[in-house]
């Protein structure tokens, strides 16, 4: 649960690359002024140049062997720093995915992926809120047919991985297939949504898509034998941004109560506010532990990655909500206007919150996997 030396040197090197080169001003530049892809195509190619979209995938496909410890440490960064990349969704959900199903599209697709020229975007929600046992797009006779929301980074995406019902008469997550649906096919309309984070979704309408045999990844109706997996190891890397997110609200409230002063005194010496401040530090070390152990877990190939994905995701949850109103609270008047960071956070902490399942949903998962 501690980062070996060549996992410190990549989150040093991610942390000063990101300080320099996508500060959160640059966040407030996107959202003041949205390009059509939802992120920084030229700073996504630059972290490419640095290995980011090769960090977890293995040597045979151009991988580093860093390990999702490795990855979590640029997640953290990236968190910290409120950066719009299509990491989580091409290269941590995307790639990911098509390396686990491990057929033809590992060697014709990774490579073009990893390079940044082809983006990948995952179309599994329907409704408000995660619940992929839920889904209603179908699959029937090779046309594709159904509507996806909430795809993160969709405006930006050359191709969709959808998740589609193509057996009949099947439930909850079984019969399901992943297919690979390029952005211009026939039938295929994307309208983008702005966040209120500066982020970018998309809402996908599938009108009768033509659907070969090749589209196909993985097994036919047995996606979520390799989805399920896949998704538990990315809800632990957006648990690891919201913990970068989180650790970097504490640190800008103590430099605040440090240098704020009132009644000729530094607030930061209020004993109310040092316990306040005492009880964040120790959520937040709390849920870098359950954070740390998950993606440890999965460099060791151990069996309770599922179950630590939700743990990890709930506490995360907690401290970065928790996190986010207190620094707005401790920042007095100034926390509610929008030239204080602090709001920025405190919007990203609410839709981190939503992505692959919220509170309520891995709470019941969790009791569910403990036999409950």
């Amino acid at each position: 649960m501690v980062l070996n030396e060549e996992q410190r040197l990549l989150h040093s090197t991610i942390r000063d690359f990101l300080s320099q080169r996508a500060p959160v001003a640059a966040l407030r530049e996107l959202r003041d002024d949205p390009n059509p892809q939802g992120f920084d195509s030229s700073l996504w190619k630059e972290l490419i140049d640095l290995g980011v979209s090769s960090i977890v995938l293995r040597e045979e496909h151009g991988g580093f062997g860093f390990g999702w410890m490795g990855l979590g440490a640029v997640m953290e960064e990236i968190g910290r720093h409120l950066t719009a990349t299509p990491m989580l969704s091409s290269i941590v959900i995307g790639a990911a995915l098509v390396e686990a199903a491990d057929d033809h599209h590992s060697s014709d697709l990774l490579p073009e992926v990893v390079a940044g020229t082809r983006n990948l975007a995952f179309a599994c929600d329907e409704g408000l809120r995660f619940n992929p046992a839920a889904t209603a797009a179908s699959l029937n006779n090779g046309l594709l047919q159904g509507e996806k929301s909430f795809v993160l980074n969709g405006p930006g995406a050359t191709d969709f991985l959808v998740v589609a019902r193509s057996l009949a008469d099947s439930k909850g997550t079984d019969g399901l297939s992943l297919i690979l649906v390029p952005r211009d096919t026939a039938g295929v309309t994307v309208n983008s949504i702005h966040s209120v984070d500066g982020h970018s979704f998309a809402q996908i309408n599938f009108d009768q898509v033509a659907v070969d045999q090749q589209q196909i990844i993985g097994a036919p109706d047995h996606a979520w034998d390799f989805v399920g997996p896949i998704l538990d190891r990315a809800t632990l890397a957006l648990s690891a941004e919201m913990l970068g997110g989180a650790r970097e609200l504490l640190q800008r409230t103590l430099a605040y109560l440090n240098d704020r002063e009132q009644f000729d005194v530094k607030i930061g010496s209020f004993q109310a506010l040092q316990h306040r401040c005492a009880q964040l530090f120790c959520q937040l070390e709390l849920a870098q532990s359950v954070v740390y152990k998950g993606l440890s877990s999965i460099d060791q190939e151990q069996q309770d990655v599922a179950k630590l994905a939700s743990h990890a995701k709930v506490l995360a949850i907690d401290c970065y909500q928790k996190m986010s109103n207190e620094a707005v609270q401790m920042h007095g008047g100034m926390g509610i206007t929008d030239e204080v960071d602090i709001g920025l956070f405190l919007k990203r902490s609410r839709v981190c919150n939503q992505i692959m399942g919220d509170s309520s949903f891995h709470r019941e998962r969790f009791a569910q996997l403990c036999g409950y």
